[in-house]
C-alpha cells in the first residue's frame, strides 16, 4: 500500500523521478514520429500508439502536460478529417468513415483521459489543493466530448447516449449537490456544457451542413445566456415557457423541451434549462438595423437566426400525424437537377411511358423507401443509387414509383448512421411549374415556381439559384398561355444551392 508521502508524490507537481522522466521522454519520442504523416494517419497513430501510453505517467501533472502535448498535435490534422466529412457525401464512403472513426476513436481517448486525471484527484480528496488542475481537466474533457458530438452531426449522425452520460457526469463534478456558487474556474465548464446543449436544441440534424460550424460558434455565444436551475416541485409543462428544457443527468440524451413533455410525467430530480434569454438574443440579431452592434453580435444570415429562434422556441412541432406505409420511390437533388427533372421528364414510372422521356437528362436519381407520410411531408430512407452530398435545406424532386405525380420538397432533417440514412422532407406546394423569368436588363433565367404556398400563407413563391433576385425586385413569370407580375418579397430561406422567395402581387 502506498504511503501518504508516495501519495503526494504523484498528485503534486515535486520534482519528477527517473521513471516518470523515462515515461514523458518515451510519449515525446512517439510524438515525433507522426510527424511527416497525413492526417489521417496522425489522427490514427494518436489514438492508438501514443495516447495510451500516457496513462503510464503517474504524476498528474506531467501526465496533463502531456495529453496537451498531445491535443497540440491533433490540430494539425483533426481540422482537415473534419472538414473531409462533412463535405462527403451521404451514405459516407468507406474512406470518409474510416477518417470519422479515426477522429472519433482520438477524440474519445483524450476525453477518458482528461477526465481521468479529474476523477484521480477527486478520489484523493485532493480537489482544493489541485483545484485548477481539476476544473482544468474537466472543461478540456467536456471540450473533446462536445467535438465528437459535432464531429457526428457533420455526418448527420446521432451523437451517442455514451457521450451525454458523460458531459451529465462531468458537469455533476462541479455542479453537485455540495458545489459553490460559480467561479472563474467553474464558469467556463457551465458554459462548455450549455453550449453543447444548445447546439443539440438547435437539432442540427435539420439544417445545412456547410452551416454547422457557424450555427456551433453561435450556440458557444448564446451560452453566456442561457441559465441553469434545479428544477421545482411545482414545475410543470404548463408552467414553463416555451423556452425551457428538462435535462434529466442519468438519461443519454440532451434534455427535451418541457412544452413537449407528455401529461403527468415526472420532473422530479431534473435540471431546468431556461433559454429565455438566448430567445431575447437572437431576437436583437434578427431585428438589429444596419451598422447597429448587438449583444452577442451573431455572425449569421437573418434567416439562419430565424431558423435557429424556431428550434429554441419550441415551434418546430410536428403539425400533423404520420401515416405509415412503404412504397418505393425516385429521389432527384439539388437545385439544377431538380429543374432538369421537371423540365419534360415528369412522367409516370411506367414502362410504356419511358419513350417520352428525355433522352439528354443532366441528373441522376437514387431509390428510397417511403417510410411516413403526412399531408405536409415524407419520411425517406436510402435504399440505392448514386451518392450525393445532400443537406438540410436542399431542394429534392421525389417521384413514388407507379406514379405520375412529382413533389418538390425541401429537406428539413437528415439522420445518419451506419446503417441507414433518413431523410424527412418538406412538401412544399401542390402544384409547382418549371418557368423562365424575366427581369429588367437581364436575360431569362429558370425557375421553380411554387403555386401557393399552404405552409407559409397566401402567396405564392419562387426557388432560383443563389444571388439571381433582391427583394422588391419586379419580374414576370412565364407560365404557358400566361404570364404573372410579381415583386420579389421576403426571402423565407437561403443557402449556398437556393434561394428562397415570398412573391407579393403587384396591385393594378
Amino acid at each position: 500500500m502506498n504511503s501518504p508521502l508516495q501519495l503526494f508524490r504523484e498528485l503534486l507537481p515535486f520534482g519528477p523521478s527517473g521513471a516518470e522522466q523515462k515515461s514523458a521522454a518515451a510519449v515525446r519520442g512517439l510524438l515525433d514520429t507522426v510527424s511527416g504523416l497525413s492526417p489521417q494517419e496522425t489522427v490514427a497513430k494518436l489514438a492508438s500508439r501514443v495516447l495510451p501510453t500516457v496513462g503510464q505517467q503517474s504524476n498528474l501533472h506531467m501526465r496533463f502536460k502531456l495529453l496537451e502535448d498531445i491535443r497540440a498535435e491533433a490540430e494539425q490534422a483533426l481540422p482537415k478529417l473534419e472538414s473531409d466529412i462533412a463535405e462527403a457525401v451521404l451514405p459516407l464512403p468507406l474512406e470518409a468513415t474510416t477518417a470519422a472513426l479515426h477522429a472519433d476513436n482520438l477524440l474519445k481517448g483524450l476525453a477518458i483521459t482528461y477526465a481521468g486525471i479529474a476523477r484521480s484527484i477527486d478520489k484523493s480528496l485532493l480537489t482544493a489543493a489541485l483545484s485548477h488542475l481539476y476544473h482544468r481537466c474537466i472543461q478540456r474533457a467536456m471540450a473533446m466530448v462536445a467535438r465528437r458530438q459535432l464531429l457526428a452531426y457533420r455526418a448527420y449522425a446521432t451523437p451517442s447516449a455514451t457521450s451525454w452520460q458523460t458531459l451529465h457526469e462531468l458537469y455533476q463534478m462541479v455542479r453537485g449537490p455540495q458545489a459553490q456558487p460559480l467561479n472563474g474556474e467553474t464558469a467556463p465548464i457551465e458554459h462548455e456544457y450549455l453550449g453543447a446543449l444548445l447546439f443539440a436544441y438547435l437539432e442540427p440534424s435539420k439544417l445545412p451542413r456547410t452551416e454547422l460550424e457557424t450555427i456551433n460558434i453561435c450556440s458557444r455565444q448564446l451560452a453566456a445566456y442561457a441559465l441553469i436551475g434545479e428544477v421545482t416541485l411545482d414545475a410543470t409543462p404548463a408552467k414553463s415557457t416555451d423556452s425551457c428544457f428538462l435535462v434529466r443527468p442519468d438519461e443519454g440524451n440532451p434534455g427535451y423541451p418541457m412544452m413537449r413533455l407528455p401529461s403527468g410525467t415526472s420532473v422530479f430530480g431534473g435540471i431546468l434549462v431556461d433559454c429565455t434569454q438566448v430567445l431575447a438574443a437572437l431576437d436583437r440579431n434578427i431585428t438589429r438595423r444596419p451598422g447597429k452592434t448587438v449583444e452577442p453580435d451573431l455572425d449569421a444570415p437573418p434567416a439562419l437566426l430565424q431558423s435557429l429562434r424556431i428550434a429554441i422556441g419550441g415551434k418546430s412541432a410536428r403539425r400533423f400525424s404520420r401515416t405509415h406505409f412503404r412504397p418505393r420511390a425516385d429521389l432527384v437533388t439539388g437545385f439544377h437537377h431538380v429543374i432538369s427533372f421537371l423540365d419534360g421528364n415528369t412522367f409516370s414510372r411506367r414502362s410504356v411511358d419511358i419513350a417520352s422521356r428525355y433522352e439528354g437528362k443532366e441528373f441522376t436519381s437514387s431509390e428510397w423507401a417511403l417510410i411516413d407520410e403526412s399531408p405536409d411531408g415524407f419520411l425517406l430512407r436510402f435504399i440505392k443509387g448514386e451518392k450525393r452530398n445532400l443537406g438540410a435545406g436542399d431542394v429534392v424532386a421525389l417521384q413514388p414509383r407507379e406514379s405520375s405525380k412529382i413533389h418538390v420538397c425541401l429537406v428539413r432533417r437528415i439522420s445518419s448512421s451506419q446503417i441507414r440514412l433518413e431523410v424527412g422532407l418538406q412538401l412544399m406546394s401542390p402544384q409547382v411549374s418549371v418557368v423562365d423569368v424575366v427581369s429588367e436588363n437581364e436575360p431569362e433565367k429558370r425557375a421553380i415556381f411554387l403555386h401557393s404556398l399552404p405552409a407559409y400563407g397566401k402567396f405564392s413563391g419562387l426557388i432560383a439559384a443563389p444571388g439571381t433576385y433582391r427583394a422588391s425586385q419586379r419580374i414576370m413569370i412565364k407560365l404557358p398561355g400566361r404570364s404573372l407580375h410579381r415583386k420579389i418579397g421576403t426571402c423565407m430561406e437561403a443557402n449556398e444551392g437556393l434561394e428562397f422567395f415570398a412573391l407579393d402581387v403587384i396591385p393594378d
